[in-house]
C-alpha cells in the first residue's frame, strides 16, 4: 500500500516518463533528451572536431550494407570510427596539397585500366580482368543509388589517402651521409674482452628492498613514455562448451527420417525444402561437384528423380537431399581469350596467333605471352563459366553462336579477341536440400547453463572465483584476457566478445559475472584491472616496478663490486668469466655469448667508443652489468659501390616506415577521444 500510495504522490512524474517513453518510439533517443536539455550527444573527439550521435549513426548506417559485417557489430562500428578519424586528420592536408579524386578518375580506378589498390583488394579480391571489371560495372549501374553513392565515397577517400601515401614515399629518400653510416653501421667492427654479471644470474632473494624502494622508483618513473597507460580492462575466465550430446544428434537424425517420406511425395520439392531447411538461400539448386562424399555424389547424379537420400552427415549438418531434375544448360558457356586492345593492329596480329594456335594447340602459351586482359591473360586466357548478359554484346555472341573448339575473332570497346569456346551445353542435376546442423538441444543448453549458474553462485569476488576454478573438476584453467580496449572485437581466443567487453567497462573492480553466451560456450569473467589513461595507478604498475626495482638494486650491488681491478679480478670476484667478443657491430643488439637478449644499445656504444687497450667502468645495460676492454682497433669496412646499395636499401626502409610514422604522428597530435564504448 506504500509503494501504490507514492506512485500516486509522484504521479505527474509518472506521466512524464511515460510520455518520454512513447515519444522515443517516434523521434531518436538524442532529440528526446534535448528536450529536457542534453545536448551532450558527442560519442567523441577528433582533432578538436566533436563527433555527433546523429553524425555517427548516419556513417555506420552508410557503411554497413558495404561490407557483410553479419551481426558483428564491433567490427562495424571500430572500421567506421577508424575511417572517419582518417579523413578528418589528414582533410587539412589533402585540401593545402590539392589532393581532389575527379569522376573521371573515379571512374578509372573503379571500372578502368588502373584500377587503386583499395579497389582491387577489396572489390575485384585482388583480381583484375575485362570480364570481372564489366561485371562490377554493371553491378554498380543496377545498385540502389544512396549505396552507389557511399561506395563512390569510400573509394575516393581512401584513393587520396593512396596517393597522399605515394608522394610521401616519392619524397622520402636517403642522401649519401645516410647511406655511409648505415654502410658502416653494419660493416665497421672491434673486437673486446668483457665480464658481464646477468641479472637473471642474480637470485632475488640476494637483494634487499622494500615497498618504500617500489614506491620511489614509481614516483620517479610513473610518467616514463614506457609505464604511460590506455584505458584498457583485464579479465580471467572460465568457459562452459555447449556442445550437441549423442542424444541430441539421434533425436534429430529421427527428425529427418519421420520428414523424409513427406520430402518424397512433395508436390514441390523446391517449396518443401525451403519451408523446412535452416539455409533456405541454398535449398534448391544445381549441383556442384565437391559438395558431398563421392558415394554420396554418385547417388545425386545417378538415382531416380524424385528419390530421397538421407539423412547423412556432412560437415557437421544432416541433410536429405532428392535428385528433382535433370538437363543441359544452355545459358552458359566457358571460354578463353587473348585481347589485343590496338584497334588498327589488334586483327592481323589474333589472326597471325589463330593460325600458329590452330597449328600447335598452345593457346594456353600464347595467351600468357600475349594476351593484354592483365587478370585473365596470366591464367591462359581462361575465363571460366559465365551466363548471359556477363560479356560485352559481341564477345557474349561469338561464345554463345561458335562451336566448342572453335576460335573467333570478334572486335569489343576493348579491343580484338581471339576466343575459343571450351565447354557448353552443361548437364546438370537440380538437388532439394534440407540442412540441419547439428546442434544441442534446449536441453543441452539448460543442462549447460545449469552448470555455469552454479558456479558462479559461488563465486561473490576474484577470490572465491579463483577457488571454485580450482575445485571444478579437479581444477579448471583460468583463461586471461589482458589490456582489452573499448572497441575490441575479440578477447583472447573468443570471437564476437562484445558482450564480454562490454561488462568488463561497467563493473566494478573484482566484480564476477553472470553467464555470458559467447559463440557455442557460456562464459563467466572476474574483472581482474582497470587501466585509464595517462599515468598509471601504483597498483596496476606495482608488479612491474617491484621487478625493476629489484634489478636496480642488483645493478648497484654489482657496479660496485665490478669498478676496481683486471678483467681477471672482476671475474673472480663475481664468480664469472673473461669472455671474447669479436666482430661486434654497431648494429649488435648485445654481445654474443653474454647470456643478454635484451637490446644493449649502451654496451656496444661504449665498444666503440672506448680506446684500444682501455677498460671501462661498470656499465649498467638492460640485461647486466658489464666491464669491457677493448683488445684491437677497429676495422672499417669498405663499400665497392660507393654506398650506392646502401642509399638504396635505406631509401626503402625509410619509404616503407614513412607512411605509418605519419600517420602515427597525427593521430597522437589528434588527441582523439573515443567515448563509444561509454553509450553501450
Amino acid at each position: 500500500m506504500a509503494m501504490i500510495e507514492k506512485i500516486r504522490q509522484q504521479r505527474g512524474l509518472l506521466l512524464v516518463m511515460i510520455g518520454v517513453g512513447l515519444l522515443s518510439f517516434l523521434i531518436p533517443y538524442d532529440a528526446v533528451m534535448s528536450l529536457f536539455g542534453n545536448s551532450n550527444s558527442s560519442i567523441g573527439e577528433i582533432d578538436g572536431q566533436s563527433i555527433s550521435a546523429q553524425e555517427w549513426q548516419r556513417a555506420v548506417q552508410d557503411r554497413e550494407p558495404l561490407f557483410q559485417y553479419q551481426g558483428n557489430e564491433q567490427s562495424l562500428s571500430n572500421d567506421t570510427w577508424n575511417q572517419l578519424v582518417e579523413n578528418i586528420i589528414y582533410q587539412d592536408e589533402y585540401d593545402n596539397l590539392g589532393i581532389e579524386i575527379s569522376d573521371e578518375e573515379y571512374d578509372e580506378i573503379t571500372f578502368g585500366e588502373l584500377l587503386s589498390p583499395f579497389v582491387k583488394s577489396t572489390i575485384y579480391g585482388g583480381k583484375d580482368s575485362t570480364s570481372l571489371k564489366e561485371q562490377v560495372r554493371k553491378s554498380f549501374d543496377g545498385m540502389d543509388a544512396a549505396m552507389a553513392e557511399n561506395w563512390r565515397k569510400l573509394i575516393k577517400q581512401k584513393r587520396q589517402k593512396e596517393k597522399y601515401d605515394l608522394m610521401l614515399r616519392k619524397g622520402t629518400y636517403a642522401n649519401n651521409v645516410d647511406a655511409k653510416w648505415a654502410f658502416k653501421a653494419a660493416n665497421d667492427k672491434v673486437a673486446i674482452d668483457y665480464v658481464v654479471k646477468t641479472f637473471t644470474e642474480i637470485a632475488d632473494s640476494t637483494i634487499t628492498w622494500t615497498d618504500s624502494d617500489v614506491r620511489a622508483y614509481y614516483n620517479k618513473h610513473k610518467n616514463d613514455r614506457e609505464y604511460r597507460q590506455e584505458t584498457s580492462r583485464s579479465v580471467k575466465y572460465i568457459n562452459f562448451p555447449v556442445q550437441a550430446t549423442a542424444t541430441d544428434s539421434a533425436a534429430l537424425r529421427e527428425s529427418l527420417e519421420k520428414m523424409a517420406e513427406d520430402f518424397r511425395k512433395a508436390s514441390s520439392d523446391s517449396m518443401f525444402a525451403v519451408n523446412n531447411a535452416s539455409n533456405a538461400s541454398e535449398a534448391f539448386t544445381n549441383y556442384a561437384d565437391g559438395m558431398f562424399p563421392a558415394d554420396i555424389e554418385a547417388r545425386i547424379k545417378g538415382d531416380s528423380l524424385g528419390t530421397v537420400i538421407g539423412p547423412i552427415v556432412n560437415n557437421g549438418r544432416y541433410f536429405l537431399l532428392k535428385p528433382s531434375k535433370r538437363g543441359t544448360d544452355n545459358n552458359s558457356v566457358e571460354a578463353r581469350h587473348i585481347l589485343i586492345k590496338d584497334k588498327a593492329t589488334g586483327k592481323a596480329k589474333l589472326d597471325s596467333l589463330k593460325g600458329v594456335i590452330t597449328a600447335n594447340k598452345n593457346f594456353e602459351e600464347m595467351a600468357k605471352t600475349y594476351s593484354e586482359d592483365p587478370g585473365s591473360g596470366a591464367q591462359g586466357g581462361g575465363l571460366g563459366k559465365f551466363g548471359r548478359g556477363q560479356m560485352v554484346k559481341p564477345f557474349e555472341d561469338a561464345c554463345f553462336n561458335g562451336a566448342v573448339g572453335s576460335l573467333q575473332i570478334v572486335e569489343s570497346d576493348f579491343g580484338w579477341h581471339l576466343i575459343e569456346v571450351t565447354g557448353k551445353n552443361f548437364p546438370y542435376t537440380k538437388v532439394a536440400q534440407i540442412d540441419r546442423p547439428i546442434e544441442p538441444s534446449s536441453k543441452t543448453v539448460k543442462s549447460a547453463y545449469a552448470l555455469a549458474k552454479e558456479f558462479s553462485l559461488n563465486c561473490s569476488d576474484t577470490a572465491s572465483f579463483h577457488a571454485s576454478a580450482d575445485t571444478l573438476n579437479g581444477g579448471t584453467k583460468l583463461i586471461d584476457g589482458k589490456n582489452i580496449k573499448a572497441n575490441a572485437t575479440s578477447v583472447a581466443s573468443l570471437n564476437e566478445a562484445g558482450e564480454l567487453v562490454s561488462w568488463a567497462y561497467s563493473a566494478e573492480l573484482g566484480e564476477v559475472s553472470q553467464p555470458m553466451m559467447i559463440g557455442k560456450e557460456y562464459i563467466i569473467a572476474a574483472l581482474t584491472e582497470v587501466k585509464e589513461k595517462g599515468v598509471p595507478t601504483y597498483e596496476n604498475v606495482y608488479d612491474a616496478m617491484k621487478a625493476e626495482t629489484i634489478k636496480e638494486k642488483k645493478a648497484e650491488k654489482y657496479a660496485a663490486m665490478m669498478n676496481e681491478g683486471s678483467l681477471a679480478d672482476i671475474a673472480s670476484r663475481i664468480g664469472g668469466e673473461v669472455k671474447k667478443a669479436e666482430n661486434v657491430t654497431m648494429r649488435s643488439s648485445n654481445l654474443p655469448m653474454s647470456g643478454v637478449s635484451a637490446q644493449e644499445n649502451v654496451v656496444i656504444g661504449a665498444c666503440f667508443g672506448i680506446g684500444t687497450g682501455k677498460m671501462s667502468k661498470a656499465i649498467i645495460g638492460k640485461g647486466g652489468v658489464y666491464v669491457i676492454q677493448r683488445s684491437a682497433d677497429a676495422v672499417s669496412g669498405e663499400s665497392t659501390d660507393n654506398y650506392e646499395s646502401d642509399r638504396d636499401r635505406t631509401t626503402s626502409s625509410y619509404q616503407q616506415k614513412t607512411s605509418n610514422s605519419i600517420f602515427s604522428s597525427f593521430r597522437e597530435a589528434a588527441q582523439i577521444e573515443d567515448n563509444r564504448y561509454e553509450r553501450r
